[in-house]
C-alpha cells in the first residue's frame, strides 16, 4: 500500500449532512450541473455565466446548479452562491468531504443527482477559458434524449495541452483496452441519472480515483462495460492552467497511477490484441487543427536534463539498461533539434507501467519519477508539429498507437514473468 493510499480514509459520502438535508428539501430535478472547485475564484465566474446562459435553453426543466468546493479562500463558491438564476434553477453550494481532489467533488456532485432523482448530470471544471453556452446543451441533449448514458467533451487543443492524451493516455487504453474515447482526459461530461448512481456503488472512491484519477477511470469503463457513450466537439477548450516543467504535478501522478491500475486490473484483456469499441460523435465536428501555444519548450526540456541526476537511482529501477542508456543519450540534443522517438517513448511508458505494478518500490514515486521523461517527450512533440495541419496532427496520433500496438506483445510476456504490487481486487470496477 502506497504513501498516498494510508492518507486515503475511507467517507461513506462527499455531501455533509447539512447538504443533504438541504437537497432533500428540493422537488425532484431534471438537470443538475455541477462544478468541482478549488482555488478558482479568477475563472468560475466566466463558467457560471456561460452556464447559466446555455441553460436558458431548458427554461421548463428543473436544475439544480451546485458548487462543490475544496475550501477554498479566494471567493470562489460567492460566483455561484451571488449569482442571479431564473426560478427553474436552485442553487447549492457545499464543501466536499473526504479526500481533497476532484474526484472527490465530483462525487459529491453524483451524490446530489442522486438524491434530487436527476434525469442528467452535467459536470464543468472551474477554468474553461474557451467555454460557450452552446457546451450545455451539446453535453445534456445526447442523455436527455435516452440514447446515451454518457457523453464526453472532446476538444481542438495546443500541443502541449494534447500531450498527455496524445501520448500516453489514449495510444495505451486504446491498445490495451480497446478504447476510442479521444479525449480520455475530459473535463466537461454529462451523464444519466442512473449511471450515476451505478458509479457511486463503486469501491474507488478511496483510491486515485477521489483525486484527479476519475477522468482516466471513466475512460476505462465507457472501453470495458459497453456504456451507451457518445463524443462530443465542444471546440477549443482554451489554453490549461498549471506549471510546464515542474517537478511535482499531482494531476499527471494521480492520471498515471489510475491508468495504470486500470491496465492490471484488465491484464487478462490484453493478454490477445483488444477489440476497439467505437464512440460515435454527437453533432458536428470543427476537426484537429494546430492551435499555438506558450514557449515552454525549454523549461520542459531544462527539467528533463536536470532530472537526468535528480532522478537516476529511480530510473534505474525502472528502466532497462538499453532503455536508460538512450534515455540519458536524449539530453545531449540541442533544444531545436530535440527528439525522443516514438518507440523509445513506448518503451519508457511500458516499463513504467511494469514497475509501477510489479512492486519495486513505492508506485507512487514511480510514477512521480515519469513526470521529466514526458515533458521530454512532450518538447519532441510539439517540436514535430509546429506548422502542422490537422491531417499532420492525426498522424502523429496514429502512429503513436501504432507503435504502442506493435510492442504489445513483449510488454505481455514482461507482464507475465512479474507478480503484481498489490492483489488486484476485481471489485475495484464492479
Amino acid at each position: 500500500m502506497s504513501e498516498i493510499d494510508d492518507e486515503i480514509e475511507y467517507n461513506e459520502s462527499s455531501l455533509s449532512d447539512d447538504a443533504k438535508r438541504e437537497l432533500g428539501t428540493l422537488p425532484p430535478m431534471d438537470i443538475v450541473v455541477g462544478i468541482p472547485s478549488h482555488r478558482n475564484g479568477r475563472t468560475i465566474g466566466e463558467v457560471v455565466r456561460n452556464a447559466l446562459r446555455g441553460l436558458e435553453q431548458f427554461a421548463d426543466q428543473r436544475v439544480l446548479l451546485i458548487n462543490a468546493d475544496g475550501g477554498s479562500s479566494d471567493g470562489t463558491s460567492h460566483h455561484v452562491s451571488d449569482a442571479h438564476v431564473t426560478p427553474n434553477i436552485s442553487k447549492l453550494v457545499t464543501l466536499y468531504e473526504g479526500p481533497r481532489g476532484k474526484g472527490s467533488a465530483i462525487r459529491a456532485i453524483l451524490e446530489a443527482a442522486a438524491i434530487t432523482n436527476a434525469r442528467a448530470c452535467l459536470v464543468l471544471e472551474a477554468r474553461i477559458p474557451g467555454i460557450t453556452p452552446q457546451w450545455v446543451p451539446a453535453l445534456l441533449q445526447p442523455v436527455l434524449s435516452g440514447e446515451k448514458e454518457i457523453a464526453l467533451a472532446w476538444y481542438q487543443r495546443n500541443a502541449y495541452d494534447r500531450a498527455l492524451s496524445a501520448n500516453l493516455v489514449y495510444p495505451m487504453s486504446r491498445v490495451l483496452l480497446g478504447s476510442d474515447v479521444r479525449e480520455p482526459l475530459a473535463g466537461e461530461f454529462a451523464l444519466s441519472g442512473g449511471l450515476a448512481n451505478d458509479l457511486l456503488e463503486r469501491d474507488v472512491w478511496e483510491t486515485d480515483v477521489s483525486r484527479f484519477g476519475i477522468n482516466a477511470w471513466l475512460t476505462a469503463l465507457v472501453a470495458t462495460e459497453g456504456l451507451r457513450a457518445c463524443q462530443v466537439d465542444v471546440g477549443y477548450r482554451g489554453e490549461s492552467g498549471g506549471e510546464p516543467g515542474s517537478l511535482v504535478d499531482l494531476r499527471f501522478a494521480h492520471t498515471v497511477g489510475t491508468l495504470f491500475r486500470v491496465i492490471a486490473m484488465y491484464r487478462r484483456l490484453w493478454q490477445q490484441e483488444v477489440p476497439v469499441t467505437p464512440v460515435p460523435f454527437w453533432g458536428a465536428r470543427s476537426g484537429e487543427r494546430e492551435i499555438a501555444c506558450r514557449d515552454c519548450l525549454p523549461v520542459l526540456l531544462e527539467t528533463f536534463r536536470q532530472a537526468i541526476a535528480i532522478c537516476d537511482d529511480m530510473w534505474r529501477q525502472v528502466l532497462s539498461p538499453d532503455t536508460l542508456a538512450k534515455v540519458g543519450a536524449l539530453a545531449c540534443q540541442a533544444d531545436a533539434a530535440f527528439d525522443f522517438p516514438v518507440s523509445l517513448w513506448t518503451r519508457v511508458v511500458y516499463e513504467f507501467a511494469l514497475s509501477y505494478n510489479k512492486g519495486e518500490g513505492d508506485p507512487d514515486k514511480v510514477g512521480e519519477a515519469m513526470l521529466p521523461l514526458f515533458y521530454a517527450r512532450a518538447a519532441a512533440y510539439m517540436l514535430s508539429l509546429e506548422g502542422a495541419d490537422g491531417e499532420a496532427v492525426e498522424a502523429c496520433t496514429e502512429a503513436m498507437v501504432r507503435s504502442f500496438a506493435s510492442a504489445r506483445p513483449s510488454f505481455v510476456e514482461q507482464w507475465n514473468g512479474y507478480a503484481s504490487w498489490v492483489e488486484t481486487r476485481d471489485y475495484w470496477f464492479s
